[in-house]
């Protein structure tokens, strides 16, 4: 499975973006191999349209799960018609603390 974590910044003490469309990276993690990349969302600074374009650049690396803080209505309608799961957390966390939560409930 592969997890896609909106971040603030492109390293694992970044914390979780609050904006799914907006974030300027995204964490892509590969919970077969525990490896992880962080990608930048060439859509964040687009005046319209950016949760389409990052769902596009998302689905174009095998997604199946989203985070971030909040997602926009139309982001929340496409995700689903993808089939791709979201998850808000309760709290700030930091990409390190998403990825052993991961690592540790794959073993």
């Amino acid at each position: 499975m592969k997890i896609a974590i909106a971040a603030t910044d492109n390293h694992i003490d970044a914390f979780v973006d609050r904006h799914f469309g907006r974030c300027e990276w995204y964490c892509i993690f590969d919970t077969q191999t525990n490896n992880y990349e962080f990608i930048p969302n060439t859509a964040f600074n687009l005046t319209k349209g950016a949760g389409y374009k990052a769902i596009d650049l998302l689905f174009g690396k095998s997604i199946n799960v989203v985070i971030a803080g909040r997602f926009g209505s139309r982001a929340i309608e496409t995700l689903r018609a993808k089939d791709i799961q979201m998850i808000i957390p309760e709290n700030q966390i930091t990409i390190n603390e998403i990825l052993k939560n991961c690592k540790q409930n794959s073993n």
